[in-house]
């Protein structure tokens, strides 16, 4: 498992924060392996049972569609296809509805993907101090892998944050509203999904 143990970058609000200030995330994310099997999920942040409800994503030039999931066979994965990157930093941002808003009951963000080819993704939300927090993983073409990160690890973007941001105050994850996702690659490209869980 994919295991994302420091990392801020930009971000903004709404479908904006995925992405923006994308290039300062090589420069504040670590990745660690782990040798941990798939987190037990504590609670369904976001699934695709219900096909692209609750889905949204920020430019008609990125394809939403459902597909089979990655391991286990009646789950459901997201499909995003997406152009090459534009002059818009959000322009590739997709967002999930969050089905479950308080996530305290758990440790970290899990879920799994499989991009094309190589490339980093970011994963962002806002807590409920309206504070943008988001993390960076690199992931590999063509094979599903697990990604976790955990709440401890993660730390709020030093690049942007909301006007009515609580800054300073200690992540609180008991209300976030949605998560959101973008790839960070310089070409076009398909990526795969899983479900978004709470684990230990």
């Amino acid at each position: 498992m994919r295991t994302i143990a420091a990392t801020s970058v930009a971000g903004a609000c709404a479908l904006a924060i995925a992405s923006s200030v994308a290039g300062g995330a090589s420069a504040t994310t670590r990745l660690d392996q782990s040798s941990r099997n798939e987190a037990e999920p504590v609670m369904v942040i976001h699934d695709f049972k219900d096909g692209l409800t609750g889905v949204r994503a920020a430019s008609p030039d990125v394809h939403l569609s459902i597909d089979r999931g990655p391991s286990i066979p009646d789950e459901l994965a997201l499909i995003v296809e997406y152009p090459a990157p534009t002059a818009d930093p959000a322009g590739r941002d997709v967002q999930c509805t969050a089905q479950s808003q308080d996530w305290t009951a758990g440790h970290a963000i899990s879920f799994q993907a499989m991009p094309a080819h190589d490339l980093r993704l970011s994963v962002s939300f806002l807590d409920r101090n309206r504070v943008v927090y988001t993390a960076w993983t690199d992931l590999k073409g063509g094979v599903w892998q697990p990604v976790r990160v955990p709440f401890d690890a993660i730390r709020p973007n030093p690049f942007f944050q909301p006007p009515d941001a609580k800054t300073g105050a200690p992540i609180d994850v008991s209300d976030v509203k949605f998560i959101a996702f973008a790839p960070q690659d310089k070409t076009s490209g398909r990526l795969a999904i899983g479900r978004f869980v709470v684990s230990q």
